[in-house]
């Protein structure tokens, strides 16, 4: 009878076999050890989790002692998840070469991409999911990998859309198939760009590097990408001045005579995407007028996105990427990207049978305008002129029940009003964080700016007493600062206690809101030094009364005490009325200020009716 080998002993016995691979018999070995060792990896199923187990096979094929044509009979006989193990860098060079040549010879595995392909991958695509391949290997496994897909030919009565949508589903796996190349090859990108160069899969691998991943990329080549990106803008450039001059009847020699120096120095791909414009063989020239803006729009939404925003890119559980390109290219390159949205806008046209607009033909020139070191007249003019034609759609809020068009006009809403900012305040040190006219900006986007971005704006709007006002209301919606403190921020007004006073005796209609925003002001007034007994009588009587403590009942403030005394001294009928006084924790009573509740105490007068709301 056979006897059963355990798993345990199996395991040693591997051991075994590859300790003498390895070690006594590396430089020559009996064959049937080798033969052995072949057959016991080749027969045993893959490790769950871990991919093939191929030590044993690796040491094998790759020992010296082991012939050309068992190693090629073992290698046909592998899986292509098998040929990515034998493949890797560190199994030696003849190992290499034999895997190389396998995939070679599986050359019919290669053919157009279909989203098939993306579930049951060929041999190719399984090599290239491991990504410590030999070079070798790598360079074959390249060559072998599925093809860019063509239209195929629609059959009789074929219906379009089915049509359209295979092709566009074949397309989209071959993008993903790229995606998932240059994320497993990040120490590779150089190698792919230069052998994709002048192939169908240049474009694709290119936009890979530019916005699936470039915090990845090795920062002279992302640079390299992104001019490049920026010279094919230029194209765009010239074929949209060229549709407008065919639009305003100019002739084809015309055209041709007057952009044949803008077009001769090209690659001969890119004077053919522009000869597709001046040939207007498939009616292309209509949207050809706006190819410009039509570029940057879908730069800023999809291939330029991390660049101009790199802290939106974020791991799957919202850490950011650690980047490998300094901060410095970021922005220089974000600058570039800027001085060309500037070409576009001045390029820029309404379109008369444009659809409802969209928060895409608005996020470009916010990226523009972020990045741009100086915002001239003339942009601030473009950018007021697309604003107007962007005007919201009157009848959104008419179509409740229609999520996506509420949702499509809540972020432009939102767009125009981050670009209404940067052009009211565009000598913003954080020009994303630009709050606008001091005139127009609220209490409560005060109190949502940064610590630098609201010391930024008071530094450059000094001596602006509403503004400092509006500030100072800010500390009340707001749960904590460390600077600028409320007393830093009072001091740049140029009547700072007149200013308090005001603003105290008008809290109901400047501040409103709740509880918490009545006791927060009320504690940074009682916070700062020397407050005057007309300041202390103006505050909210409630919340004045019980702050004052380490509890809600403690001891109140001397200065509130002091007030009180004074006003109400030995009287007791003034005590008895002040002790039945209508003030209280919310509501409109809320607001009655100290000061009027113990004028009436003393003088027998009726209560006071609360201040007026906003």
């Amino acid at each position: 009878m056979e006897r059963v080998r355990t798993m345990p002993q199996e395991a040693a016995h591997d051991g075994l076999v590859l300790a003498l691979l390895q070690g006594a018999l590396r430089d020559a070995a009996p064959e049937w050890l080798v033969q052995t060792a072949i057959e016991g990896d080749l027969e045993r199923s893959a490790k769950p989790y871990e991919g093939p187990c191929v030590d044993l096979l690796s040491a094998a094929l790759s020992h010296p002692s082991c012939m050309h044509d068992r190693r090629v009979e073992a290698l046909r006989r592998c899986s292509g998840s098998q040929l990515a193990a034998l493949g890797r860098a560190g199994n030696g060079e003849l190992l290499a070469h034999g895997v190389a040549s396998e995939l070679r010879d599986r050359r019919a595995h290669s053919r157009p991409m279909t989203p098939e392909q993306l579930a049951e991958p060929g041999d190719a695509q399984l090599v290239l999911r491991n990504s410590a391949l030999h070079d070798v290997v790598f360079a074959a496994a390249l060559e072998l990998l599925p093809t860019l897909p063509r239209p195929a030919k629609r059959g009789d009565g074929e219906d379009f859309d089915a049509w359209y949508d295979a092709h566009t589903a074949a397309l989209d796996a071959w993008r993903a198939m790229w995606e998932q190349v240059v994320s497993t090859h990040t120490h590779r990108h150089r190698q792919l760009v230069e052998w994709a160069a002048e192939s169908p899969a240049d474009g694709t691998i290119r936009r890979h590097l530019l916005s699936t991943l470039p915090w990845e990329v090795e920062p002279s080549l992302l640079e390299e990408i992104a001019n490049d990106d920026l010279a094919r803008f230029g194209d765009s450039l010239v074929i949209t001045r060229l549709c407008r001059m065919f639009r305003d009847g100019a002739s084809e020699q015309e055209v041709r005579s007057h952009f044949s120096d803008e077009i001769e120095h090209l690659t001969p791909k890119r004077r053919r995407h522009i000869e597709d414009y001046i040939s207007d063989a498939v009616g292309i020239r209509e949207y050809g007028e706006h190819a410009a803006t039509s570029w940057m729009e879908s730069s800023a939404e999809d291939g330029w996105r991390y660049i101009l925003n790199p802290t939106d890119a974020k791991h799957r559980y919202g850490e950011p990427h650690a980047w490998r390109s300094p901060d410095d290219l970021l922005r220089t390159l974000g600058e570039r990207f800027a001085r060309a949205g500037v070409e576009a806008l001045m390029l820029w046209e309404p379109q008369e049978d444009a659809v409802l607009p969209s928060p895409r033909n608005l996020r470009w020139v916010h990226s523009t305008l972020v990045h741009l070191p100086i915002v001239s007249g003339d942009v601030e003019e473009r950018v007021r002129a697309m604003l107007k034609a962007s005007r919201p759609d009157p009848r959104a809020r008419l179509r409740a029940h229609d999520y996506a068009a509420l949702d499509n006009e809540r972020k432009l809403s939102e767009l125009r009003t981050a670009i209404e900012r940067i052009i009211g305040d565009p000598a913003a040190a954080a020009r994303k964080a630009a709050l606008g006219d001091p005139q127009s900006v609220t209490v409560r986007d005060l109190a949502g700016a940064s610590e630098e971005v609201l010391e930024d704006y008071l530094e450059r709007h000094a001596g602006n007493g509403d503004l400092v006002e509006k500030t100072l209301l800010a500390f009340a919606s707001r749960s904590y600062r460390s600077k600028p403190t409320f007393a830093d921020v009072l001091a740049r007004h140029p009547t700072p206690q007149s200013a308090l006073l005001g603003v105290t005796t008008d809290l109901r209609r400047r501040l409103g809101g709740s509880p918490n925003h009545r006791e927060a002001w009320t504690r940074e007034v009682l916070a700062l030094p020397d407050n005057s007994p007309e300041l202390i009588r103006a505050l909210p009587a409630w919340t004045v009364l019980t702050i004052g403590g380490s509890s809600r009942y403690g001891a109140g403030h001397n200065a509130v005490t002091a007030a009180v005394m004074h006003s109400l001294g030995d009287s007791k009928e003034a005590w008895a009325r002040f002790a039945s006084n209508p003030a209280s924790y919310s509501g409109p009573t809320a607001w009655l200020r100290l000061g009027d509740i113990l004028d009436a105490s003393v003088n027998g007068t009726p209560w006071p009716t609360p201040p007026t709301a906003r």
